[in-house]
């Protein structure tokens, strides 16, 4: 497993009970939903400031990432976790919400601006750059007169619930397909189908 390359999936969210089911939590709901699929279980670390576990997907070694900070300090939890592992040749995976695509649509992306997302302004100040992929999933702009971050901390409304689960479910698929080839992985991504709740 030493020399096969290292890939790390991270999953973006405030992990606090509150926040649970929350817009701003799909990245990490994604990657748990996608831990379980492949028969893995999350390990905390001694530390406290993640959890992680990895698997063998074809030549490549795949490490899932949950951080255990609040979502403003995304990349402290992605530091320790590299440090604590000592990986230093990777590809980097970040997984999460997006108020500036449709709802249900999805992006991947390499080296792109954080786009005001708190969660990316940390792990881009923690790592130093921004030159990793970034796997985005539209929660589309909030309604008129409702902020922006009371949106994404709100909860998925009853239209849109069914969908959710379709969101995960196909992020699943993409995920494999980027692990498999990141061209057609990107490619299916933008062309996943939306389906008008709203």
């Amino acid at each position: 497993m030493e020399n096969k390359p290292n890939f790390v999936l991270v999953g973006l969210w405030n992990p606090q009970p509150k926040y649970i089911n929350t817009r701003h939590n799909i990245g990490a709901d994604i990657l748990f939903s996608y831990c379980q699929k492949k028969g893995k279980e999350f390990q905390l670390d001694s530390s406290g400031s993640f959890q992680s576990t990895k698997y063998e997907f074809e030549d490549k070694l795949v490490n899932l990432l949950i951080p255990m900070t609040s979502m403003n300090k995304s990349g402290q939890g992605l530091k320790a976790f590299l440090m604590s592992t000592g990986i230093r040749d990777y590809e980097l995976v970040v997984i999460h919400d997006d108020i500036d695509l449709a709802f249900g649509r999805f992006r991947i992306k390499k080296a792109s601006s954080d786009g005001g997302h708190n969660g990316i302004k940390s792990i881009d100040s923690s790592l130093g750059h921004s030159n990793y992929w970034r796997f985005k999933i539209g929660l589309g702009r909030p309604p008129s007169k409702v902020d922006p971050a009371d949106y994404v901390l709100s909860k998925f409304n009853n239209d849109e619930t069914e969908e959710v689960e379709f969101i995960i479910e196909d992020s699943m698929e993409i995920i494999d397909s980027f692990l498999e080839n990141s061209e057609n992985g990107i490619k299916k991504a933008s062309e996943r189908r939306i389906i008008d709740v709203i």
